[in-house]
């Protein structure tokens, strides 16, 4: 049975909108699995996407496995960071919502370093054509996921 992204974004939202004691550990188990398969949806996606010759292939993946990793450390920063904007969203005040967006930009400029990067190795090591649809394809990703988890957050306009 093949998951999308679109469940893991599913199981994301539901374990940052559940309730405290075990149902929350019932979904950090959920969650694991969720940013498994993330991982390896993105990684299909990318070999549907770049259409890479075996021999391009061959080189491709090692690289992509370094980017996974790094990717992988990212992910769980985002999801950190939304889970913190859930669980704080009763309290939510002015000095809450400037954290969140200070993370949210941080978050954002050491992604696009890590896309940078590989844009940079993979035009090198197999061609700008290649590093070009890679880069595609992330921004893709990570746009996608960015803004389903956002529609599942309840928006900060409450503030005064």
């Amino acid at each position: 049975m093949k998951i999308s992204v679109s469940a893991f974004i599913f199981i994301i939202i539901n374990f940052l909108v559940c309730s405290k004691g075990v149902s929350q550990e019932i979904n950090k188990g959920e969650l694991e699995r969720a940013k498994l398969i993330l991982q390896r949806e993105r990684e299909t996606i990318f070999i549907q996407s770049l259409n890479l010759s075996v021999s391009q292939a061959s080189v491709f993946h090692p690289t992509y496995l370094d980017f996974d990793r790094e990717k992988h450390v990212l992910d769980d920063r985002l999801i950190k960071l939304f889970a913190t904007y859930a669980a704080s969203y009763e309290n939510i005040d002015h000095r809450i919502m400037h954290d969140f967006i200070m993370l949210s930009e941080k978050h954002q400029q050491d992604e696009l370093k890590v896309r940078k990067k590989y844009f940079k190795i993979l035009s090198k090591s197999i061609s700008p054509v290649v590093a070009s649809q890679f880069y595609e394809v992330d921004d893709f990703i990570s746009t996608v996921l960015r803004t389903n988890i956002l529609m599942g957050l309840p928006f900060s306009g409450k503030i005064q």
